[in-house]
């Protein structure tokens, strides 16, 4: 079929959740008595067991969508046929009568996505429909407890219009009412019709006890945290399900850094390398119960005056042999307040930005006379460096972890950090990275830099995007100049203090309330990484469920930067928070256009004031 092999496409070039094969058979096996009419299996009140060929035979859901069954595989493939933006449809089940007086559990199990999937109940003679799964691109047997799934945290903040009955509880506690579930697929915003929900079946379960809670059971656990030593004997957890009369206690285990800490399927606790981290022990048979505890690897160094004393023992002058030691000391927490605070000289060649306690350095050196002059002036031999200030330090002690060597410089307030070396001209170094401590006044601090040989793609200042040579705001009476750049949703653009704002700015008959602004041509070479960084400063809102979301989408071109490989725009990223964003990923395609788009487009309610500033967006590659 022409559109799953689009997609398969698709799947190769655009970033996607990976998809676990495996499946799980159903919690309970279960079969139903079938309606001859619609081949579909009937609900009994208590359970139903819906496999891939009956869900190709569900209607339409809203949005619409279509589902397919393909004998081969025994999987049913979900499309949506609804032409908007939204990019999600599906099909729907038929109507069953739910008795919420007991627990009603929702499993599913996904083989795959493109790219996630959005379930809703909906209720005989009421217009609202309730969220149960969104925002989802997790593979495997997916289960949980309806109704906790509807109210929790999560789904509040989807709600447009709470019901105040829904907000503080549901509101049909303890009656039974007909329902029907929406499976919808859902893909990037600003595609049309390429959303894909592969399952292999359905399960809904109305005569089981409702999971409250999950307990995780160990004797090492103090306050909520089990503290050990790295590669200390391995423990054995244990859960179990409240109340205790949940027939089914199975659990699912997970780290959330297996680096640190990793734990088995049976729950075998192993301390990997030092560090912090989270143990979740999920209900198998309502996957929205589930208990975390903190694990904390220690090296043994935790107290300052025993690490200063192991730090002096290790070798440096370039010394390999101590390295795995020295980073388990690095990775200690010794206090609250251990990051030392850097700033570096200024250079032409040399840009910054903060990554979470990283501080990372682009290396952008050229062949310009300028930064070959600037390396010139900085050169010691036959390497050039600049100098990072370590602030409110003098006479400080360093132990430097450098490319996997050891050094110990004493007596500073700066040091060097290569970024040059000379081959008849000034050449940038490769990525280097390096972790450090530092004892000054009898105190422990570190910190951590990286400098990565890069190229700049773009970097545009609040003016900048009011140049027409750098971006473009769609007006579709210039179709004729370009069919695809102009067929956007335009946006106004305005500057208040300094920075850049954007407005939707929709056409008046068109139903969702964004728009954007579509850059230059840009390009970066084959297969290597681009990074975008992005510091959004404003962001208004409708209401508490209605938040304008910012996103930047991709237009890919060929070689020659003229003719569009898409001309929908594909999402790259997005939010509804202000914030500095930073992204990684490796274009599909060497040759694109940006599309920054200002949203007010929510599933469901519309906000035609949608309004965003930022003061920074810039692009670079890795070289």
């Amino acid at each position: 079929m022409k559109k799953r092999s689009i997609l398969s496409y698709l799947f190769l070039v655009i970033f996607l959740f990976s998809c676990d094969p495996h499946i799980d058979d159903p919690t309970t096996s279960t079969t139903s008595p079938t309606d001859t009419t619609t081949g579909i299996p009937n609900w009994d009140g208590e359970q139903i067991l819906y496999e891939a060929k009956d869900i190709a035979r569900f209607g339409s859901a809203t949005p619409s969508g279509v589902a397919n069954y393909i004998e081969a595989n025994d999987e049913v493939v979900i499309w949506n046929t609804d032409a908007s933006l939204d990019n999600y449809g599906g099909v729907q089940t038929p109507m069953l009568t739910l008795d919420f007086s007991k627990a009603v559990i929702f499993e599913m199990g996904v083989i795959s996505c493109y790219s996630e999937y959005v379930i809703k109940l909906a209720v005989e003679g009421v217009n609202e429909t309730f969220y149960v799964l969104a925002d989802e691109g997790e593979t495997g047997l997916i289960s949980v407890n309806l109704v906790d799934s509807m109210l929790s945290e999560k789904f509040a903040n989807r709600r447009t219009s709470p019901d105040p009955g829904y907000e503080h509880g549901w509101r049909f506690k303890n009656e039974s009412k007909k329902c029907s579930f929406h499976l919808l697929a859902k893909g990037p915003d600003g595609e049309r019709q390429t959303a894909e929900l592969v399952l292999s079946h359905l399960a809904i379960y109305n005569n089981t006890e409702a999971v409250t809670s999950v307990v995780i059971n160990s004797s090492s656990i103090e306050n909520n945290k089990i503290s050990q030593l790295k590669n200390a004997t391995p423990i054995q957890l244990s859960a179990s399900l409240l109340p205790l009369t949940i027939e089914n206690q199975n659990i699912i285990w997970s780290s959330e850094n297996n680096n640190i800490a990793s734990i088995s399927s049976s729950g075998l606790l192993s301390f990997v390398n030092v560090g912090q981290t989270k143990i979740r022990a999920k209900s198998y048979i309502d996957q929205s119960k589930y208990k975390e505890i903190i694990v904390n690897v220690l090296s043994g160094y935790e107290n300052p005056n025993d690490l200063k004393s192991k730090l002096n023992t290790l070798s440096y002058n370039g010394q390999s042999s101590d390295v795995e030691l020295f980073i388990d000391l690095f990775n200690t927490t010794w206090g609250s307040n251990i990051f030392q605070e850097v700033n570096e000289e200024t250079l032409l060649a040399i840009n910054r930005h903060d990554q979470d306690e990283k501080v990372i350095f682009e290396n952008y050196l050229k062949d310009e006379v300028t930064h070959q002059n600037e390396a010139e002036t900085h050169r010691q031999g036959n390497n050039a460096y600049f100098r990072l200030n370590l602030n409110n330090v003098t006479n400080g002690v360093v132990y430097r972890l450098i490319e996997n060597r050891l050094y110990k410089e004493e007596s500073v307030s700066f040091v060097s950090v290569l970024y040059a070396f000379y081959q008849n001209k000034w050449i940038s170094s490769n990525n280097y990275l390096e972790k450090t401590i530092l004892v000054y006044n009898n105190s422990v601090y570190k910190y951590e830099i990286e400098l990565l040989k890069s190229s700049l793609v773009a970097n545009y200042s609040p003016l900048d995007f009011f140049q027409t040579s750098e971006w473009v705001v769609p007006d579709r009476l210039k179709l004729s100049e370009d069919r695809v750049i102009h067929a956007l949703s335009p946006a106004t653009i305005f500057l208040q203090n300094d920075d850049v704002y954007l407005k939707q700015n929709k056409y008046p008959e068109a139903k969702y309330c964004f728009g954007g602004i579509v850059s230059k041509v840009l390009s970066v070479n084959e297969n290597k990484d681009l990074t975008i960084l992005l510091n959004m400063i404003y962001l208004n809102q409708k209401s508490d469920y209605v938040k304008t979301m910012w996103e930047i989408k991709i237009l890919y071109y060929d070689t020659q930067g003229i003719n569009a490989i898409n001309t929908n725009p594909l999402k790259v990223m997005s939010n509804n928070q202000k914030g500095f964003f930073e992204h990684t990923f490796t274009p599909a395609y060497p040759n694109f256009r940006l599309y920054l788009v200002v949203n007010g487009s929510d599933i469901g309610e519309q906000f035609s004031e949608a309004t965003m500033g930022l003061d920074l967006l810039k692009l670079y590659s890795l070289r």
